[in-house]
């Protein structure tokens, strides 16, 4: 648990210490100086248990400060500290008043006294559910959402856990309270990649993440970077319906609003290089890759001269679903059927893996009115010289636009093995451009190469 003192004297900061370390050392305390350090530590650091402002404060109204806290965490304990002057001037009495949940303490300190303030507010936050308990549920019942869906949202429409054993979980969002991104990055730090649901209520997060989703995407203004993390998001939801639900016109409307978005970004002030430059590399896991290889491959489209919307919804669309049905996430690493990596991998596996694009293409066909993207999906294994799968196509048999799509796909992958810095850019090509310097590859390769070579 964490306590937040908000302070701009740092003697006081220590008296508090010495208190908390003596008589709640499971409480760690995190002082600030200002109001922009406390906002700053509540949503990297936290989650915290219960904020202490001391009313002489310089830099901020104390009032203000707790209303602003309340609108970026929710409703926590709050103990307003100072003189009896201080805090008749300072607090305002609605916020006592209407609060079950602030407190005010007239100095000077006095230990028991101060003891008891502190215990009423970590008994309001326990019974409030900040601090949880482990509680045993039938796995049958749940649903794992990736931990990514949940930095789309302040709050959780629905309760969420974290597995301990099969049947022990522990609570680690509440229904409906508010929480920081520091606390979604604390879960990832421990290793933890998906927070379960029940199973009725995962639909109704998804289709709350698309309708989120939409809203951002449809303001004007946004920075590059935003505008990707929230396509990745995005796409992540569409991995994660199309498992649990399959195709609706809900999620076609979605897919659209996705790529119009990438679209407005070539359209504005964006370039093929821009995108690699500006491209909010992370993990590069599925999701991340799928807007990269759609982004890169309209921007080798657009190189080519191919103006056609039809061109970009089919590499678009082949980029969201082509991997959609690996068996394991890590496998958008293996290219080829000899990696040595399939050998740690079932006989079930292995197979899933060798069909996961063609199961990919026939959940394509189901978007009316993007044809042959489920050609393109069949085909993102083959490789130029004729050793890739399922059919060993070489140069000479692969359509331009399959070709556009391989290169992308391949160079994106080796990215994700090697890292996506500019070095490593070049080295990638420099291999590539022994294989893919032939037939309806060379001119895409061509533009790829001048993109990264202009990244300065």
């Amino acid at each position: 648990m964490k306590a937040l003192f908000i302070c701009d004297e740092k003697e006081e900061w220590n008296y508090l210490r010495n208190i908390f370390r003596a008589h709640f050392s499971k409480v760690e305390l995190v002082c600030a100086i200002k109001g922009s350090d406390a906002i700053e530590a509540l949503n990297f650091q936290g989650p915290f248990t219960m904020i202490m402002i001391e009313c002489g404060i310089k830099t901020d109204n104390p009032s203000e400060l707790a209303r602003e806290v309340y609108e970026s965490i929710g409703e926590r304990p709050i103990i307003f500290i100072g003189t009896e002057v201080m805090l008749k001037d300072r607090v305002d009495n609605d916020l006592i008043e209407t609060s079950d949940s602030a407190q005010i303490y007239k100095k000077p300190y006095e230990v028991n006294k101060f003891k008891e303030i502190i215990q009423v507010s970590l008994e309001w936050a326990q019974k409030e559910d900040f601090v949880n308990s482990v509680i045993e549920l039938n796995r049958d019942e749940f649903v794992p959402l990736k931990l990514r869906n949940f930095y789309l949202f302040r709050t959780s429409p629905f309760d969420a856990y974290i597995e301990l054993t099969k049947t022990k979980y522990i609570k680690a969002l509440s229904k409906d309270k508010p929480y920081t991104q520091s606390q979604i990055q604390d879960i990832g730090k421990r290793g933890i990649r998906v927070l379960y649901l029940h199973k009725d209520e995962q639909l109704k997060f998804l289709e709350n993440s698309i309708d989120k989703i939409s809203n951002v995407l449809s303001k004007k203004g946004m920075q590059t970077k935003l505008i990707l993390q929230t396509e990745i998001a995005g796409v992540l939801v569409i991995h994660q319906y199309l498992k649990s639900v399959g195709v609706t016109e809900k999620l076609t409307q979605f897919i659209n609003v996705i790529m119009d978005a990438s679209a407005k970004l070539y359209e504005t002030t964006s370039t093929l290089t821009d995108i690699l430059k500006n491209f909010p590399y992370e993990h590069l896991d599925l999701a991340e890759q799928a807007v990269l290889k759609a982004l890169i491959s309209e921007g080798l489209m657009r190189g080519m001269g191919w103006s056609s919307e039809m061109t970009r919804s089919k590499l678009t669309l082949a980029s969201y679903l082509h991997d959609v049905y690996l068996p394991d996430e890590k496998m958008i690493r293996i290219t080829h059927l000899e990696h040595p990596e399939l050998e740690g991998y079932s006989e079930k596996e292995r197979e899933e893996f060798t069909n996961h694009m063609r199961k990919a293409a026939d959940i394509a066909k189901q978007f009316s009115g993007i044809s042959e993207a489920d050609f393109i999906i069949e085909e993102h294994h083959e490789l130029p010289d004729g050793s890739g799968f399922p059919r060993r196509y070489n140069a000479s048999k692969l359509t331009a636009i399959s070709s556009v799509f391989v290169l992308t796909s391949n160079f994106v992958t080796q990215l994700a093995i090697h890292g996506p810095s500019k070095l490593t850019m070049t080295s990638v090509l420099g291999a590539m451009n022994n294989h893919y310097n032939v037939g309806h590859f060379k001119e895409p390769l061509k533009i790829l190469k001048k993109a990264v070579k202009d990244l300065g």
